[in-house]
C-alpha cells in the first residue's frame, strides 16, 4: 500500500511541475479554424496527463508511451502488456497516449 501511495504522491507531485511549467497550449484548443496537435499525453500506470516534451518516453509495440515520473517508467518497463488498453471490440490493442 505505502507504495502505491508513494507512485501517487509522485505522479502528482510531477503533474504539478508540468502543468506549472507547461506554456498553456490545450490539446483541444483551435487556432484559426484548425485543431491543435495534441501536446499532451495520459501516463498509461497513473492516468496522469503529462505534457509529451517534458515526460519521459518509451516505445513499445510501435506505440510511444509517455511518463510524468521515472517510477511510473519503471513500473510499465516491468510488464508494458499489462499497461496496454483493448479497445471496444476487445481484440485489438491500442495505447493510451496516441500522437
Amino acid at each position: 500500500k505505502r507504495i502505491l501511495y508513494i507512485m501517487i504522491a509522485l505522479c502528482l507531485t510531477s503533474f504539478v511541475a508540468n502543468y506549472s511549467m507547461s506554456s498553456g497550449a490545450i490539446a483541444s484548443e483551435k487556432k484559426d479554424g484548425e485543431k491543435v496537435k495534441k501536446t499532451t499525453a495520459k501516463d498509461p500506470i497513473c492516468g496522469m496527463e503529462v505534457q509529451k516534451d517534458k515526460s519521459t518516453k518509451v516505445e513499445h509495440n510501435g506505440k510511444n508511451y509517455y511518463f510524468c515520473s521515472e517510477r511510473c517508467e519503471e513500473t510499465f518497463k516491468k510488464e508494458p502488456s499489462k499497461y496496454e488498453r483493448k479497445t471496444k471490440k476487445g481484440n485489438e490493442i491500442s495505447d493510451l497516449s496516441k500522437e
